[in-house]
């Protein structure tokens, strides 16, 4: 959400109903990994947020692996990033950012 220009969520503990209200303000589903601007969200079987990453364009995405404050933001290939947050039972979900942060 920092990523997107939301004002103080760098420093924020950010919870899914927060996450799922800003998504659902901001975006529409679908999206390309090669753009900039399509939120990367990857849901357990029942449908909840695990772990979101933004594309930044030319193929890269912005992600934090952990919402730990040592956990280092990076960036990787939109492919590489998809990779790393891949675990058994979660599904990908994408979604263009077109509304107002």
């Amino acid at each position: 959400m920092a990523a997107a220009g939301v004002v103080d969520a760098a420093d924020t503990w950010m919870v899914q109903e927060s996450f799922e209200k800003w998504l659902a303000m901001v975006a529409v589903p679908g999206g390309n990994d090669s753009n900039a601007g399509t939120v990367l969200v990857w849901r357990s079987p029942t449908g909840l947020a695990q772990h979101a990453a933004i594309t930044v364009g030319g193929g890269y995405a912005l992600h934090k692996p952990s919402q730990g404050w040592m956990s280092p933001r990076k960036v990787l290939t939109s492919r590489e990033v998809i990779a790393s947050a891949r675990q058994s039972g979660r599904r990908l979900s994408r979604y263009t950012l077109v509304g107002a942060v």
